[in-house]
């Protein structure tokens, strides 16, 4: 029972913000196959409920409050940040979800610029299996203990 725990704790903190997930998956002593398939799994899980929630949010937000056009204030962050999603589009924005971004915030944003979700849910599978490869080979390649620094 113990174990269920942790798996649904490291999966629920990766669906929400992915780096936590890892670090909780490192804390508790999962193997690297482990740590890969809980966060991976966990990341998705909050990508495909994300954006299909946001799709229903909008339907009912929008059925009661028509769209009014307001006029946007832009701050020196949020021009870098709409100058790079211009840029790179989706694939910057997977790449930056796991790490400055959350899952939630990264796929609402990736709805934004891409419709075909099967492309989203991809591209965003492949940015968790890259951060989560890198952290782990970065633990292996300097032999980094987590657990002593968690």
């Amino acid at each position: 029972m113990e174990v269920v725990l942790k798996i649904i704790t490291v999966v629920l903190w990766s669906a929400v913000k992915y780096f936590i997930g890892i670090g909780f998956a490192i804390g508790f002593g999962f193997n690297q196959i482990e740590i890969l398939i809980y966060t991976v799994g966990g990341g998705m899980l909050g990508v495909v409920v994300y954006l299909y929630l946001w799709e229903f949010i909008l339907k009912i937000y929008h059925r009661f409050f028509p769209k009014k056009i307001k006029p946007i204030k832009f701050s020196k962050n949020k021009r870098r940040l709409v100058k790079f999603i211009k840029k790179y589009e989706v694939w910057g924005i997977a790449l930056l979800t796991p790490v400055i971004l959350t899952p939630p915030i990264g796929t609402i944003l990736a709805t934004t610029i891409e419709h075909n979700k099967w492309r989203i849910k991809l591209i965003m599978f492949a940015s968790f299996c890259f951060w989560t490869l890198l952290i782990l080979g970065l633990k292996l390649v300097f032999k980094i203990d987590f657990e002593k620094v968690l």
